[in-house]
């Protein structure tokens, strides 16, 4: 058999079908490989620069460095590579999706070496003037920024080469393999590469689905896999699945090839559950034995809520006369707005904001979405929006236990009533309080179309699905990074 050909014919197929076969060396690193690597690369870096570090600081202050000088301060090795795991993780240095994209990893290292400096700035106020050698630390933060950075941009040129790009088949040409196909494009040029699709469809042979070709049938899948040198195979069939084609899917997997269904890589890469595609049994299936719902997590989660919504209480309570005397003199009226919101399983509440439009915005009681240029918003109350303060209130609602601090967005019964009637499960969100902030909210800006409610719900369900105290943490960080840049609405 030619090594660019392979006759379908012989497993069962009348036309012949010409494959290009991938590159004869590869590397093949799972992505959980790859993400081990960025730790390890990461720690080894940061304990390299800690004796970069202690030598500046030997050289400044004219002290000798030897063994004894080093083995006398081992502790900062353990702490400063916890510290700057810890914060390297709230900057998503560690999603293996991006660590290929320069660009995207300098900002995000860029916000590390920010965070590292308001720690250092915090020890140099709040502690003793001698408990922190505060010219060591300077020196590691400008050599770790710097040494990351360019260990990084290594990192993202080696495996965005073609050896180490993840080779993918998708299994199924209809809409789900349509929407998996746009969402792995995104990822082309560095981790992933599509090489095509299979199908049963007679009218989809030889067609080409997003720019990319079907290469055959489900008969012709491990032969495909072979000849493409393919890592993995997305099963995107939103029907029921023949049983040639799981015969073959059996067969890639035994041959050391993972199978994937389409709505876990979707959330792999997305943070997203693509409601769209999943069946209503798959959604009550998925929300059985929820992390959110067992009695010790609801238990820290609500510690965690009266902590922070305490905090939040205090902080507000300083900047409520000042807040009030700009709403005031810029439109007279009430201070605060009361609003109706649906609560968890559905329970109404009535939620405290800052008003920031003009009084009785809402003509004839019509309930209506606010606009980015809504004429209805004061100048003051967009002020407000966009550095969140106007949901600083809601702060009483965590602390009375109608809200979370991370949670769902609440929403307004009237679009509730409208937005299930048009979004498949929309009502699941409602399994869980809704939240000041919320993984939606850090990922997705506000929504006033279905559309927008529609992908908002993906990254609920997300949420809900994955919650950790990791995710809660992650959440809040990523939070006060949209209040910093005005990034609200």
């Amino acid at each position: 058999m030619d090594a660019k050909t392979h006759n379908t014919g012989a497993i069962g197929g009348a036309r012949e079908q010409v494959i290009e076969p991938a590159t004869s060396f590869r590397i093949t690193l799972p992505f959980s490989e790859r993400r081990v690597l960025l730790f390890v690369g990461d720690a080894l870096l940061v304990n390299v620069v800690v004796v970069a570090a202690l030598y500046l600081w030997t050289c400044v202050g004219e002290r000798a460095f030897d063994s004894s000088f080093v083995r006398a301060r081992w502790y900062w090795f353990p702490v400063l590579t916890i510290l700057w795991w810890f914060l390297a993780c709230l900057g998503d240095l560690y999603d293996v999706r991006t660590a290929s994209n320069r660009l995207e990893i300098t900002q995000r290292i860029g916000l590390v070496g920010g965070s590292l400096l308001l720690v250092y700035l915090a020890a140099y106020f709040l502690l003793p003037r001698d408990a922190l050698p505060r010219l060591f630390f300077l020196f590691f933060v400008a050599i770790a920024l710097i040494g990351v950075l360019l260990w990084r941009w290594a990192y993202a040129t080696v495996f965005t080469l073609p050896p180490f790009r993840h080779r993918v088949l998708i299994a199924g040409a209809g809409w789900a393999g349509h929407t998996i196909a746009q969402v792995l494009a995104g990822y082309s040029n560095a981790d992933y590469h599509v090489v095509g699709f299979v199908d049963d469809d007679p009218e989809k042979q030889e067609a080409t689905v997003v720019d990319l070709p079907v290469l055959g049938t489900s008969r012709d899948l491990l032969a495909l896999v072979r000849a493409q040198q393919v890592d993995e195979v997305v099963m995107a069939i939103t029907h029921h699945m023949q049983g040639e084609l799981f015969q073959a899917l059996m067969d890639c997997r035994a041959a050391g090839v993972h199978v994937t269904r389409m709505p876990v890589l979707y959330e792999q890469l997305t943070r997203r559950v693509p409601v769209e595609h999943v069946e209503q049994g798959w959604v009550v299936e998925s929300m059985n034995d929820l992390p959110t719902l067992h009695r010790p997590a609801q238990w820290v989660k609500r510690v965690l809520d009266v902590l922070l919504g305490l905090l939040g209480a205090l902080i507000f309570l300083c900047l409520l006369p000042f807040l009030a005397l700009a709403i005031t003199l810029d439109c007279p009226g009430p201070i605060f707005y009361r609003q109706v919101r649906l609560g968890l399983g559905g329970r109404p509440y009535r939620m405290f904001k800052l008003r920031t439009m003009v009084p009785d915005a809402e003509e004839e009681g019509h309930a209506r979405w606010a606009r980015p240029d809504d004429e209805r918003i004061t100048r003051v109350g967009r002020i407000l929006r966009k550095t969140r303060l106007d949901e600083l209130p809601q702060v009483f609602n965590v602390l009375r236990g109608e809200m979370s601090i991370v949670g769902p967005r609440p929403e307004r019964p009237e679009f509730i009533a409208q937005l299930q009637e048009q979004v498949p499960f929309y009502r699941t969100r409602l399994v869980v309080k809704p939240g000041l902030t919320g993984w939606a909210q850090i990922h997705y800006g506000y929504g006033n179309t279905v559309e927008d409610a529609l992908i908002k719900l993906q990254y609920d369900l997300y949420y809900i699905r994955h919650w950790s105290l990791w995710m809660e943490l992650y959440v809040l960080f990523k939070t006060v990074g949209v209040v910093l840049r005005f990034g609200g609405i």
